[in-house]
C-alpha cells in the first residue's frame, strides 16, 4: 500500500466521512472574495474619514478592524494620504 493510499484511509476513519465528499462541499467558513485592492474595498469617502480619524488620535490597529482592513493597509493609506498633503 503506498503512502498516499494510507494517508487517504487514515484521514477517512478519523473524519468519518469519504475524503471525495470532504472535497468536494463547500466549506462554510469560506469568506465571499474580497477585491485586492484598497481602493476597491474602501471608497474615497471611507478612506478619508480613516484618515481624518487617524489624525484625530484613533489607533491604527483599531481602523484596522473597524474598518476590515489589515495593519499594514491602514499604515499604507495615512503614508499615501501624508505623501499627497506634502506634495500640495
Amino acid at each position: 500500500m503506498t503512502q498516499v493510499v494510507a494517508l487517504h484511509e487514515a484521514l477517512e476513519r478519523r473524519l468519518s466521512v469519504p475524503i471525495a465528499q470532504v472535497a468536494s462541499s463547500p466549506s462554510s467558513t469560506e469568506e465571499p472574495h474580497r477585491p485586492r485592492s484598497l481602493h476597491q474595498r474602501l471608497t474615497p469617502s471611507e478612506i478619508d474619514a480613516l484618515v481624518t480619524a487617524y489624525r484625530a488620535g484613533v489607533r491604527q490597529p483599531v481602523l484596522a478592524e473597524q474598518y476590515g482592513i489589515g495593519l499594514t493597509s491602514v499604515k499604507k493609506l495615512i503614508r499615501q494620504a501624508r505623501q499627497a498633503t506634502l506634495a500640495r
